[in-house]
């Protein structure tokens, strides 16, 4: 890219909300894991939410990110507290996309109007959204609305259609285009379109894309619901030639089976990401199969962790 922006220096990323907590892990580098103590009450739930600071070259030109929000219980701003997390700190608040799971603690985070930074999302985020069960029936649906989030703030909804760059060396995807044919379809989500309820294509499914002087480029997914293919292709294209040093987030793979992850894995192989922590929806089975082809560089994942380059 001509005029190229410089890249970041250094980037901690700390796991807030996920799906599981383990204080019993061994630290391995780049990752520190909680420990036993004050951490022992920190709380997993079905969400994510993750917290970002990024230092720009010579350490300067700052900017801390709180990605996604949880599912809306007592978590968010418990862990908040015990992993000593100032939200108040955030230059941006980033929705990954408009699932509950990503959003819900969003509304009581804004309420006591003490965190001000404005809000990136791409507009397809708001509405109702539901997901269809095998027997017909629907769990939800789960709305979040402009306005209500826009009644809350104050500071301005940051639209996020396209890539756009929020800080040294940081960028928001925008809309990831679909070509791969790998990346698993969500057939059961579904979304209010008027009186009518229709697929649900994801428009809004956002990603981080993080360029470190020394480390390559880290991807910060919320559900990866583009497909993981298509996130790791978007980043390529975004920054051509740069090596991916890590992909964190949830890869919901959770319903995908077996062999069809496996061909997954061996795409993701072929970008050679230096490390992958694989959170949330990407499910258990999913975790063991990535573990066991890509061994010490797909570690094991809690609330709590920090991953910290260089």
């Amino acid at each position: 890219m001509r005029g190229e922006p410089l890249k970041a220096s250094r980037v901690s990323i700390t796991v807030v909300v996920d799906n599981v907590i383990d204080i019993f892990l061994q630290d391995q580098h780049p990752i520190r894991y909680p420990r036993p103590g004050r951490c022992s009450s920190l709380l997993a739930e079905q969400g994510l939410s993750i917290w970002i600071e990024i230092e720009g070259p010579g350490r300067s030109g700052s900017c801390r990110i709180l990605y996604d929000f949880g599912r809306g219980g007592p978590a968010l701003r418990r862990n908040l507290e015990i992993l000593e997390i100032d939200p108040r700190r955030a230059d941006y608040l980033i929705l990954s996309h408009g699932h509950i799971d990503h959003y819900g603690g969003l509304t009581g985070l804004l309420e006591d109007k003490s965190v001000c930074a404005p809000l990136v999302v791409h507009p397809r985020a708001f509405g109702s959204r539901a997901i269809r069960q095998p027997d017909g029936s629907m769990a939800g649906p789960w709305s979040i609305f402009q306005d209500e989030i826009e009644s809350l703030m104050s500071q301005p909804l940051l639209p996020a259609l396209s890539p756009r760059q929020i800080g040294s060396g940081v960028w928001i995807s925008g809309f990831i285009p679909r070509s791969s044919t790998l990346d698993p379809l969500f057939s059961a989500a579904v979304r209010k379109e008027g009186d009518d309820w229709v697929a649900d294509q994801f428009e809004d499914d956002l990603s981080i894309f993080i360029r470190l002087e020394k480390a390559g480029l880290v991807i910060i997914t919320g559900c990866c619901h583009a497909g993981v293919i298509n996130t790791l292709r978007a980043a390529s294209t975004l920054f051509p030639g740069e090596p991916i040093f890590a992909l964190i987030g949830g890869f919901h793979l959770n319903f995908v089976p077996s062999e069809a992850v496996k061909r997954i894995i061996n795409e993701i192989d072929k970008h050679q990401p230096g490390l992958l922590v694989p959170l949330h929806c990407t499910g258990a089975a999913a975790q063991n199969l990535l573990r066991q082809h890509f061994k010490e560089r797909c570690p094991y994942t809690t609330v709590g962790m920090n991953i910290s380059v260089p």
